[in-house]
């Protein structure tokens, strides 16, 4: 079992996307940053409900199929409208719709419904924030230069 090529697909896919808007908009991931970067940014949580889920696939051999939900917030400063959380919530949004057809061929993950954004806008911190999360699947395969080996078994 792995964790680290899931999260890797998805930390990657959720950076690019948020870089790729001007301005770039910081992405903070578990355990990274102690102090969070300048406004606007984005914090990337990636959790894991059901590690031990038994696959039976026709063709492929050795896979594993883990679930967990993906939770991005973002921050904006205080009292500037819901346009820019909107936007950030946007992008979150297509980053999770897009999951499965930006992942690589051996790790795939497919995000369920997204829930959100869900604003935050009480209390007095210099920021406001949206929060959209989403359940996945991920399936490990053997794929790039992954080789495993196992004894075929026809079951009736």
């Amino acid at each position: 079992m792995s964790f680290a090529y899931i999260r890797a697909t998805i930390e990657t896919q959720v950076n690019s996307a948020f870089a790729a808007l001007t301005p770039a908009v910081s992405v903070v991931f578990d355990n990274v940053q102690e102090t969070p970067p300048a406004l606007p940014y984005v914090i990337c949580l990636i959790s894991y409900g059901q590690t031990t889920t038994s696959v039976i696939h026709p063709v492929e051999s050795m896979m594993e199929q883990i679930n967990g939900n993906l939770q991005i917030s973002c921050y904006v400063p205080r009292a500037q409208g819901m346009g820019p959380l909107e936007d950030l919530a946007a992008v979150a949004t297509r980053v999770m719709a897009n999951m499965k057809s930006n992942s690589d061929s051996f790790a795939t993950v497919v995000c369920g419904a997204v829930n959100g954004p869900e604003p935050v806008l009480a209390g007095s911190e210099p920021y406001a924030l949206v929060t959209l999360s989403c359940p996945f699947q991920a399936r490990l395969g053997a794929a790039k230069g992954f080789k495993y080996y196992t004894n075929q078994v026809l079951l009736t």
